[in-house]
């Protein structure tokens, strides 16, 4: 059975719907992920860069004050596990309900977790613990033990890509890409001076995030069609054509039926020819039969 997404794909402004995507998809994003784990756990290893950055750390903690204290606690319930949930959540129900996008919505939310999970992945193949002061305390008790790369980091940069990427114009993706990079900064910034991670924990979650994003555009690609052929979602600006694959499918198929109808036709004058020469007829032969027998009588 061919699946309904070859045959039709909605689209902004009549072309087909489809986000950027790596030219190399898994390749790409697997050393990607590798490489990041693998200098994860090098780090894991390597008790002089770990005492560098807790040394950097411990220094952040003796120059706080209440207004950036404020800000980094904000930072840290906003982007946690269950917030980002919701704020995702939130997003796919704005998109879809009060902008009346629904196939953006749905590829946004495959976008966004997609980058997430990528981060969370490499949490667990590295784990790097968090850091341990000597002097000073971090800023907040933080849960969970893992440290790089940092989740709220790759939290922000996939919401970020996810909103970039499905954004309705350029001038909306140029506003949403600027203030999402000065989001992505504050919050690496927070979680540093919180002293909830090192600083290469922050860095290491931005490509993490960014390949895992597009690991989610190739994903969305075939999905978010599919589902919008399903379910017959209508969005403005957004057509549906015959892709030339399904129409060359559709050629060849029309060319079978057509062969299959000739050969029928074909066969049935075949069965409707007559077996035996009709009565009264002269069988082909016998006139020049009967003319030799003439000619031996005379």
């Amino acid at each position: 059975m061919t699946n309904p997404a070859q045959y039709t794909s909605p689209s902004p402004g009549g072309s087909p719907w489809q986000l950027p995507q790596l030219r190399h998809r898994v390749a790409v994003p697997l050393v990607t992920v590798l490489l990041t784990a693998t200098i994860g756990r090098l780090l894991v290893l390597s008790p002089q860069v770990t005492d560098g950055e807790t040394a950097l750390l411990e220094g952040l903690s003796q120059h706080r004050n209440a207004l950036l204290d404020t800000l980094a606690t904000a930072v840290q319930f906003a982007l946690s596990n269950g917030a980002v949930v919701l704020v995702v959540a939130a997003l796919i129900g704005w998109l879809a309900v009060v902008r009346r996008r629904p196939l953006d919505a749905t590829g946004f939310g495959i976008l966004a977790l997609s980058g997430w999970a990528a981060v969370g992945l490499v949490k667990v193949l590295v784990n790097r613990p968090r850091p341990t002061f000597l002097t000073g305390d971090p800023l907040a008790p933080v849960t969970g033990s893992l440290s790089f790369p940092s989740s709220h980091t790759g939290a922000a940069v996939a919401i970020v890509m996810a909103l970039t990427l499905v954004a309705s114009s350029s001038r909306a993706r140029r506003r949403t890409a600027t203030w999402g990079t000065v989001a992505v900064v504050l919050v690496a910034a927070a979680r540093v001076y919180s002293g909830a991670h090192f600083p290469l924990d922050v860095l290491a979650a931005v490509p993490v995030a960014f390949v895992g994003v597009m690991v989610g555009a190739t994903v969305a690609n075939t999905v978010v069609p599919a589902l919008a052929f399903g379910f017959s979602w209508q969005q403005a600006g957004v057509t549906q054509r015959v892709l030339p694959a399904a129409g060359a499918t559709a050629a060849r198929e029309d060319t079978a039926r057509t062969a299959d109808a000739a050969r029928e036709t074909a066969r049935g004058a075949d069965e409707r020819r007559p077996a035996h020469p009709a009565a009264g007829s002269v069988p082909y032969g016998v006139t020049a039969h009967d003319d030799r027998r003439s000619d031996r009588a005379a």
